[in-house]
């Protein structure tokens, strides 16, 4: 099971996932990263690692471009998230597609779907 994490980690997670929004936002002309949003934050107890859990609009084919894309500018990001922290330590960002919403919405249909045979 997994542990609640520290009020530290949990201010850097927040922390990293405003600058790395606002960054995409403002910093970021690369129209493969115009659909990309920030849902969440996980950064690990030593600091040397954040999962950064990515929602992109469009096709799969939209998706992977973003992802590559995303990986590309890692360094970029990791630069941003530095000079905006005071950590000691930047964490490496690996960026994490989330499906939660796509999953959610499917189950939804196919529920409906349920419904409308069953009556």
């Amino acid at each position: 099971m997994k542990s609640k994490p520290n009020i530290q980690i949990q201010r850097t997670n927040s922390d990293i996932l405003r600058i790395l929004s606002v960054t995409l936002r403002d910093k970021m002309s690369n129209d493969a990263l115009r659909g990309v949003s920030i849902l969440n934050v996980e950064t690990s107890a030593d600091y040397a690692f954040a999962r950064v859990f990515v929602e992109i609009e469009g096709s799969d084919a939209d998706k992977q471009r973003s992802m590559g894309e995303l990986e590309k500018s890692a360094g970029f990001l990791r630069n941003e998230v530095a000079s905006r922290t005071s950590l000691r330590n930047t964490p490496q960002l690996r960026f994490v597609l989330d499906r939660g919403r796509e999953n959610a919405s499917r189950v939804e249909e196919l529920l409906s779907q349920i419904n409308s045979e069953s009556k």
